[in-house]
């Protein structure tokens, strides 16, 4: 089986206000220029090809070990989180870092450039995809932080620190509230309390919308049989359009590559062969295995079939960052002694909530990672090739031309 690598996206600019000001209606007889490619060093390449390995291994540990349905994951919201995190590690906890986000060999200055570098790409690539990153730091106000740590994420990260009373109910409001802002109101909630002992929040959002390059009508959406990996079959809202797509097949799966806006980024679907399952694709999915694929992906008229759907997914990552080789910070003992001299500070929570609504018109998805610190309180004509993705499938936003990763998801019930 030919295998595929996630270009899986680590960027960051924060922007004043998410971008829904394009205009999503169109003619979709004036088809846009294609875009053109994202240019990288062969060191920044290198790094891409790092962090689709962490992608694939982050997805793997939610998406089978804790066996959630439905689940829907942003490696790049994640990863960007983390990556602010990584400036105010001791050398210890941050060597752990190292090896499990696959960023061995290059230096500090090289990874923060790298995030800098891809947000400014991706935010611009597509004038009719509207995409938003943005980073902030909360702080206790009573609670030293070094300075140092705050600069490197403003400068790399774009970084909007505020400092606050977090006894006050009104911070809850201010922090969810910038949360709603930056992902068009699609997760507008994402702390339900603030513990005494927590003195800072570092804090990632991504949103994503855009129209599919050929969509799908309305009109020939119909309720049709979903089996599900038990042999349950359930009524879906199914889209159905034959168009010219980027696909490719073998024994394990069929592969189906949707375009959005001007091409630059695109929705893959993997779609398990007969006999196989979501996890058996999951279990051998790497960056060989993710190269592979696309490198075989070719254009063909293709009969789609496919479900309107919409999700909401929440996550606890501690016990997954921790299974992944990232324990240290964790714990008590100077470990985050690059955010403050306090020995007591330590991350207590890693949580990731994400949003996605697919339709006729394109998709719409979203996410937030909360990095919860906590130490002391007081501190011709041919015939169409069927594509019907009527059984639990896999599927992916990406940036075309480097390959970059926004979201990743597994599809088991489209009504659950």
């Amino acid at each position: 089986m030919k295998k595929i690598p996630f270009y899986f996206l680590l960027a960051s600019l924060f922007l004043g206000s998410c971008k829904w000001h394009l205009n999503l209606n169109l003619n979709p007889d004036v088809k846009p220029d294609p875009a053109k490619p994202i240019v990288l060093t062969s060191r920044q390449s290198e790094k891409l090809a790092c962090d689709n390995a962490f992608s694939f291994n982050l997805f793997r540990e939610v998406a089978t070990s804790d066996r959630k349905v439905n689940a829907f994951i942003s490696p790049l919201s994640v990863t960007m989180a983390l990556g602010m995190l990584y400036n105010g590690t001791s050398p210890d906890a941050r060597a752990e870092m190292v090896t499990a986000l696959q960023m061995n060999g290059f230096s500090d200055e090289e990874i923060n450039e790298y995030y800098q570098t891809m947000s400014q790409a991706l935010l611009s690539i597509d004038p009719l995809t509207a995409i938003s990153i943005a980073n902030s730091i909360w702080c206790e106000k009573s609670y030293p932080v070094k300075q140092a740590f705050i600069n490197v994420n403003k400068k790399y990260y774009g970084a909007e620190v505020q400092n606050l009373d977090f006894t006050l109910p009104s911070t809850l409001k201010t922090i969810n509230n910038w949360c709603a802002q930056k992902t068009n109101n699609k997760i507008p909630t994402v702390l339900d309390k603030i513990p005494s002992e927590v003195v800072m929040y570092l804090i990632n959002a991504v949103c994503f919308k855009s129209k599919w390059e050929s969509q799908f009508e309305k009109k020939n959406t119909q309720n049709e049989k979903f089996t599900l990996e038990n042999n349950t079959k359930k009524y879906v809202a199914m889209m159905d359009q034959t168009e010219t797509f980027s696909y490719g097949a073998d024994e394990m799966l069929q592969c189906l590559e949707m375009p959005y806006g001007n091409q630059a980024f695109s929705m893959v679907v993997i779609l398990p062969a007969a006999g196989k399952t979501i996890d058996d694709i999951v279990n051998e999915l790497d960056n060989n295995q993710w190269s592979t694929i696309l490198s075989t992906l070719q254009k063909c008229e293709v009969h789609v079939k496919f479900p309107r759907f919409k999700q909401e997914c929440e996550f606890s990552l501690e016990d997954v960052v921790a299974h992944l080789g990232m324990q240290l910070i964790f714990q008590k003992g100077g470990n985050l002694n690059r955010i403050s001299d306090d020995p007591t500070l330590f991350v207590s929570e890693i949580k990731h909530k994400t949003f996605v609504e697919v339709n006729e018109e394109g998709t719409e998805a979203a996410a937030v990672t909360s990095v919860v610190i906590s130490g002391m309180a007081d501190a011709g004509p041919s015939i169409p090739i069927p594509f019907f993705a009527n059984r639990p499938f896999l599927y992916l936003i990406k940036e075309k031309s480097t390959g970059a990763i926004l979201f990743i998801g597994r599809m088991d019930d489209p009504q659950n």
